[in-house]
């Protein structure tokens, strides 16, 4: 008697979907079909049925062959829906201004998938970098199901489970999707913790997949930690001339700023959460080796790009020093990031960084901190940033000077003088 494999789908075909969650599935025994709008991924998803992820690190390389793979074209009408309607569980990594794009198309997919009698639970694997993902998809799908009875079935049975993406992907070069389109570079890191609590029925037997409670602490972790450590690197790195993130904590100053932003966090994540110290920290000294991989080739403008969205209020770096200052820890070193990202600039296509850099221009620094980073409230955020931004602003700045600045607003705070 054959065995007849389950079945997942994948909404969004690109570097997170093939190189970790896609992957994650089809390794553990699952047919996986993705979803997307990117022809030339679709059409060689079709053509090949698989694709090759390359595994780097700085002692060398390996490769996995992700087989029994195909793609599906979400514009056109029935086919994603089809999927979905079919599938075991599904996933989304779209990014997150997309997110709210996809949800007409998996409110369709579920409606098929009842008018076709299948019944049960039904997990959806958010994979977004946004808070309160659960809670927002649930909003977007709700409001393109038909009737109340639709919207009911949905919350009984549909399990909407945050994911906290920590493997690190970057995007490839032109020249490597010019010699293969599907090709995928990522680092050897293969964990995908999710909320636990939100799954409906069984969780997916996934290797690599841990569902963890309570899971706010670890969507925290990966935004506040993860998230703003990678981002501080990336804009002081800009500020200091380096194009990679592997030259940028290499430098022994940006290195040293980093890990004490870290400690911030860490510190009011350990209070917030009641969750050891020891623990938070071994995480953030395998954060630090893991950027210095130069293997993997991650930009100080990919990590650093779309500033609009990464200086937002509740994101990586506003929401960290807010963090911070509501757990009681001084945000001294966060800021020091925050301060920096108000001067990147990025190529031409990076529209979030243009926006930004307009606002800063037509409304000025403190409209941009209070209003859009959503930092009004926090006078201390906005007195040390502004001491950054002056450092910065008098010339020639680098991470040494910023470090310099740093300390002398961490040792002006101890010895209780003001901050400005």
């Amino acid at each position: 008697m054959k065995l007849v494999k389950k079945r997942f789908v994948q909404f969004g075909a690109g570097n997170i979907g093939r190189g970790f969650i896609g992957a994650l599935f089809a390794k553990s025994g699952w047919d996986v079909i993705f979803i997307d709008v990117a022809n030339t991924v679709i059409e060689a998803l079709n053509s090949k049925n698989c694709y090759t992820v390359e595994i780097v690190s700085n002692e060398g390389s390996t490769y996995e062959t992700i087989e029994g793979v195909r793609c599906v074209d979400a514009r056109l009408s029935g086919e994603a829906e089809n999927e979905i309607a079919r599938a075991d569980c599904m996933a989304t990594a779209v990014g997150a201004n997309v997110l709210p794009l996809a949800a007409p198309t998996i409110a369709a997919g579920l409606r098929r998938r009842w008018d076709s009698g299948r019944a049960g639970s039904f997990n959806i694997i958010i994979c977004e970098n946004l808070i309160d993902a659960d809670k927002l998809l649930g909003e977007w799908v709700c409001g393109h199901l038909a009737n109340e009875g639709e919207r009911r079935r949905f919350l009984e049975e549909v399990g909407l489970v945050e994911a906290s993406i920590g493997r690190m992907v970057p995007l490839m070069t032109p020249e490597d999707r010019a010699k293969d389109p599907l090709w995928v570079r990522v680092e050897r890191y293969c964990e995908l913790p999710v909320d636990g609590d939100a799954i409906k029925g069984e969780p997916p037997q996934i290797t690599g997949l841990h569902p963890v409670s309570p899971f706010a602490f670890y969507i925290r972790r990966k935004l506040f930690l993860h998230n703003m450590s990678h981002a501080l690197t990336a804009y002081i790195g800009a500020i200091s001339g380096y194009e990679y993130i592997w030259q940028a904590i290499g430098d022994a100053n940006i290195k040293l700023l980093t890990e004490r932003a870290m400690l911030e966090s860490a510190a009011a994540l350990s209070d917030f959460y009641g969750v050891p110290l020891e623990g938070i920290l071994d995480h953030v000294f395998d954060l630090l080796l893991r950027y210095g991989n130069r293997a993997l080739g991650d930009t100080v403008a990919r990590v650093g790009g779309d500033s609009f969205r990464k200086i937002g209020a509740q994101d990586r770096l506003a929401g960290a020093a807010a963090f911070c200052c509501d757990a009681g820890v001084e945000p001294v070193y966060i800021c020091a990031g925050l301060a920096a990202a108000l001067f990147f600039k990025s190529s031409p296509e990076d529209q979030g960084t243009a926006r930004i850099q307009e606002m800063l221009k037509s409304e000025g620094v403190d409209a941009v901190l209070q209003r859009h980073a959503g930092l009004g409230a926090y006078r201390n955020v906005l007195d040390y940033t502004a001491r950054y931004i002056e450092v910065i602003r008098t010339g020639q700045a680098n991470s040494g000077d910023l470090l310099v600045a740093a300390e002398e607003a961490s040792r002006d705070r101890l010895s209780g003088k003001p901050v400005i």
